[in-house]
Formats: structure tokens, C-alpha cells, sequence
């Protein structure tokens, strides 16, 4: 049967193997389960950041300002919760 996972190396300096166990054994998780955890919201925060440049590129090409993008992200907010 395939493995359904990849296992890496990854190489830390002491102080920040220190902190991950410290954190994995308050936790009571395993030093796997933090580093996938934390690869994951970088993932996802690295795709919120594109996609908030490219909304923020679009905009100014359309001559919207910051405040026009955070307005209309709170009314689609409002309608959703309307909505639901």
C-alpha cells in the first residue's frame, strides 16, 4: 500500500527545536502535527496575499481606492449574514 504522506528533513536552529517541543508537549501534540499545521496557514496566508494584490491591482485599475475595496467587503459580508 502507497504511503500517504512525504516525510522531510528539515534542519532548526536549537532554539526554535526548543520552542516547537515545548509548544507540541502543552499541547499534547506531536512536533509533526505543529509543522504541518504551520505549513499549512502559511500556505493559506501567502494565497490570501496574492489574492489581495491582485483584487488591490484591479481595483486601481479601475480607479477604486482602499477604502472603496474594505466598503465593498463589508456589504458582501452584511448579504451573506442576511442571507444565512
Amino acid at each position: 500500500m502507497p504511503r500517504k504522506s512525504c516525510v522531510l528533513s528539515i534542519s532548526l536552529p536549537p532554539e526554535l527545536s526548543t520552542d516547537l517541543d515545548e509548544v507540541a508537549s502543552q499541547e499534547r501534540r506531536s512536533r509533526s502535527e505543529l509543522v504541518r499545521e504551520a505549513v499549512r496557514q502559511y500556505i493559506l496566508l501567502n494565497r490570501w496575499r496574492a489574492l489581495r494584490e491582485k483584487a488591490s491591482l484591479r481595483a486601481i485599475g479601475r480607479g477604486l481606492r482602499e477604502e472603496d475595496v474594505e466598503r465593498f467587503i463589508d456589504e458582501e459580508r452584511s448579504a451573506r449574514r442576511r442571507r444565512h
